[in-house]
């Protein structure tokens, strides 16, 4: 804080525009660096008020405040920020690189996966030293939101070249070992998981497995984290060969937020049990969730059941949904 406060009386006292500028800039980082240590937003608010101050705004100042717009969670002013900064300043190839790697960072808190994919897959060829280092590991992060085997592969690819254990790598591991039924994959993940200490990730890594001990101890960890809703993903696999569990399971459904866990275990009870009130209920879920797809099934399912016309329309409706979002 004595910085800042020394950088306050500099400007009280300095007349000189262009170094008022130069005294302002240095501030806002200064109040932008305390926050970073102390995570107390109000740093941010007095570093955008000084920022605001500011009649003719220098890149630093720019990239500041795009990473300030980060912090107070508002993406599309950052990147409206950081595309200005790209577009109006002749930025040097190293600054230019930090400013794609922050616009990526912006993109991946929008959920604009596939800008940030694409911006990333550029600067991880294009740039050197911790920037790259910092690319691919964001790229990474943002190949696992996205999905698909292709893009996990591909985080794979990315995570194994830095030789380290971290949570993202056993996180890959984990969804390639379910993808491909691969109990090495699986142990490797595990295994990276009791290294780190993470016990989170561990109990979600054993809730994959087929093994009873691997789903019973990941019961018992989430049970010591206090994460009941949890619980319901292992317990559901257990009930398979435990009927007993069944009772314990639909106890929990009542107070679990929608999920696509949940949707999935809603429709696999009705399948088991062919009780249609379990059918309605994951079509709430799905509702909630905007699941297009799973609803015009759901709803040609329910039709079998009750009010047929009704509900074909309402399959056909929602069919017309999934076609129209997945051509957008």
């Amino acid at each position: 804080m004595e910085r800042i406060v020394e950088l306050e009386e500099q400007i009280k006292k300095e007349k000189n525009k262009e170094k008022r500028n130069i005294l302002y800039t240095m501030l806002i980082q200064e109040y932008y660096n305390l926050y970073k240590k102390y995570k107390n937003t109000e740093l941010l608010d007095r570093a955008l008020s000084i920022a605001n101050e500011i009649e003719k705004k220098n890149p630093t100042v720019l990239n500041t405040l795009g990473l300030i717009y980060l912090e107070k969670g508002m993406p599309d002013i950052a990147i409206l920020t950081f595309k200005e900064l790209l577009s109006k300043y002749n930025l040097n190839n190293e600054d230019k690189n930090i400013i794609l790697y922050n616009l990526s960072l912006a993109y991946f808190q929008k959920g604009e996966l596939l800008n940030a994919y694409n911006t990333l897959k550029g600067l991880v060829v294009n740039s050197r030293g911790e920037i790259n280092t910092l690319s691919k590991k964001l790229l990474a992060k943002v190949c696992l939101a996205l999905g698909e085997i292709r893009y996990i592969e591909e985080a794979r690819e990315l995570l194994e070249e830095f030789e380290i254990p971290s949570e993202d790598l056993a996180i890959t591991y984990a969804a390639l070992a379910k993808y491909y039924n691969d109990t090495k994959l699986l142990k490797k993940a595990k295994d990276i998981a009791l290294a780190l200490g993470n016990d989170k990730i561990l109990a979600d890594i054993l809730s994959i497995s087929d093994d009873e001990k691997d789903l019973r101890r990941a019961i018992q960890i989430y049970e010591k984290l206090g994460d009941y809703n949890s619980q319901l993903k292992p317990l559901y696999k257990l009930s398979n060969n435990d009927p007993s569990l069944f009772v314990k399971i639909l106890e929990k459904m009542v107070n679990l937020e929608d999920s696509k866990d949940k949707l999935v275990i809603l429709y696999d009870i009705y399948k088991r049990t062919k009780i249609p009130q379990f059918l309605k209920e994951a079509i709430k879920t799905a509702e909630k969730l905007q699941d297009y797809l799973f609803l015009a099934r759901a709803y040609s399912e329910l039709a079998n059941y009750e009010e047929e016309v009704t509900n074909l329309r309402k399959a056909i409706s929602f069919y017309e949904k999934y076609i129209e979002k997945s051509q957008k």
